[in-house]
């Protein structure tokens, strides 16, 4: 499996029940084209002195997608990286309401 983990601030003025829904409807979009196999509930970063050590990033919030296989996983970034219609709009409403994104992103091994 391949995991992408976003982090991020939800844009001025965005409410987080919004945001998962269209994170809902973009991850059922591309679970529907077999270009994602699922992607897990938007988290709340948990501050402590000890456990969350990223003193670099001020992200409040993450979620992680997961691909099947590197096959599935190129498949989705060359098909985001082409225009795409409708879907784009989909992709872009998401966009729009974070701010400063971060992904990371590694295979199980």
């Amino acid at each position: 499996m391949i995991h992408m983990l976003t982090t991020f601030n939800l844009a001025q003025g965005v409410q987080l029940e919004d945001f998962r829904a269209l994170l809902e409807a973009f991850t059922r979009l591309m679970c529907g084209k077999d270009m994602l196999h699922e992607t897990g509930p938007v988290g709340r970063r948990l501050r402590h002195p000890i456990m969350d050590t990223d003193t670099a990033n001020h992200h409040e919030f993450f979620f992680e997608m997961t691909f099947r296989d590197r096959q599935q996983f190129d498949a989705a970034v060359k098909y985001m990286q082409k225009p795409l219609g409708a879907d784009a709009e989909t992709h872009e409403l998401v966009y729009a309401k974070v701010t400063d994104p971060v992904f990371s992103c590694w295979e199980d091994g």
